[in-house]
């Protein structure tokens, strides 16, 4: 006869309410963060270049704050994980969803509520860095394309490449100029 042991839950304490608050703090950052990159965004849409350096220069800050809160993150992970009986160190290895199911009432509730609103944010953020990633990879091509529309010089008409990148007819292989 196969023995299946139930793991019961764990009682939890001030950590887990630690780590709550930290998850929210970490969520409003992201939004912060969100509000910064659609400020990027409508700068790069006006090609106010001050205010895409402003915009950059304050989500940066908000990135080192974020990876600040990460490290104390994985030590609370920890902490609770020890509250709650598991060996040192070990606690950071759980996912939010595993921690939640070694805690009952209140803690598990409040836990997951928290890890969700800071999903969300993650979510809306990574999808706003995809479009700024997309808009400056599209300005930087359409600048090469100018720039190499309006090389000066005595050169042959322009051609393009094989990859269609626009190029000169003197750019081509050094084979070809010495024979």
């Amino acid at each position: 006869m196969k023995r299946v042991i139930r793991q019961k839950p764990a009682k939890s304490g001030t950590r887990v309410r630690d780590l709550v608050r930290l998850l929210d703090q970490m969520a409003s950052l992201y939004g912060q963060m969100f509000t910064f990159i659609d400020e990027k965004l409508a700068a790069m849409r006006r090609s106010d270049d001050v205010a895409m350096t402003s915009a950059s220069g304050k989500e940066q800050l908000l990135a080192d704050r974020l990876a600040e809160r990460e490290g104390l993150r994985k030590q609370l992970m920890d902490a609770v994980g020890e509250e709650i009986g598991l060996a040192s160190k070990s606690g950071r290895r759980l996912t939010v969803s595993q921690l939640a199911n070694r805690l009952t009432g209140a803690d598990k509730a409040a836990l997951l509520a928290s890890a969700d609103r800071l999903r969300q944010q993650v979510a809306k953020v990574s999808q706003a860095n995809r479009v700024a990633g997309v808009v400056a990879r599209e300005v930087v091509n359409h600048l090469r394309w100018i720039f190499a529309a309006v090389r000066p010089g005595d050169e042959k008409p322009t051609g393009y490449s094989k990859s269609g990148v626009v190029m000169s007819q003197s750019a081509g292989p050094m084979f070809d100029a010495v024979g």
